[in-house]
């Protein structure tokens, strides 16, 4: 019996050596006009996902800043979304599935997520209550009055949530970020080139999305 496990598990970690040696060979043969063209695809979804050069511009400030990532974010994602695939314990490019763009891309979301929860949660500054709009966002009184003990901890949990829910909707996630960072509407608008009325649109939207997570708040 013990010798059956042993010849099963020695086969599967064959298995996945061999598995990421083929696919180190797979990315070898590959031409330099089709990695040139992978590279150019993943640079104009980087920028595309950071609104590189736009009004809103993610690459200024924040989790994607180069104070935070010690260089040019475009130059820092591309790199270490390569550098993932290539290197020997690195990401499996499922080739049967996505073209190498298409997996470089891939890898690309997951950083930009990474690298924004990363971001927020060596903040060392506790957030503190804005009198804006903290009470349509979780009915602050009936809650501060139940909590009156864990207020901070309650507003700690849905900044955690908020940010959660944000997750997938660019704009939604920009608003977020400044809004927590207590960037005012105007500020927010601005940056964002849109009008006051559309930064409270984002605001009751992510409201309507935290609705439904009263219980976890105060549970």
């Amino acid at each position: 019996m013990t010798r059956n496990i042993y010849f099963r598990l020695y086969y599967k970690c064959n298995d996945i050596m061999t598995r990421r040696e083929y696919v180190l060979n797979k990315l070898q043969s590959l031409s330099n006009d089709e990695i040139s063209e992978a590279i150019k695809q993943l640079t104009h979804h980087v920028k595309a996902r950071l609104r590189f050069r736009s009004l809103i511009d993610r690459t200024k400030t924040g989790a994607h800043g180069e104070k935070n990532l010690g260089m040019h974010a475009i130059d820092y994602y591309v790199g270490e979304c390569i550098t993932r695939l290539y290197s020997p314990d690195g990401w499996d490019w499922k080739y049967e599935k996505f073209t190498l763009a298409e997996q470089l891309m891939r890898i690309a979301n997951k950083l930009l997520s990474d690298k924004v929860q990363e971001y927020i949660k060596k903040k060392p500054e506790m957030p503190v209550f804005d009198d804006r709009d903290a009470g349509d966002i979780y009915d602050l009184d009936k809650i501060a009055t139940e909590n009156i003990e864990n207020e901070m901890e309650v507003f700690s949990k849905l900044v955690q949530l908020a940010h959660e829910q944000s997750k997938g909707d660019d704009n939604l996630e920009y608003f977020t970020l400044r809004y927590f960072e207590k960037a005012s509407f105007e500020t927010i608008a601005n940056e964002m080139n849109i009008s006051n009325e559309q930064v409270y649109v984002l605001r009751k939207k992510l409201v309507r999305r935290l609705t439904n997570l009263r219980k976890e708040l105060t549970a």
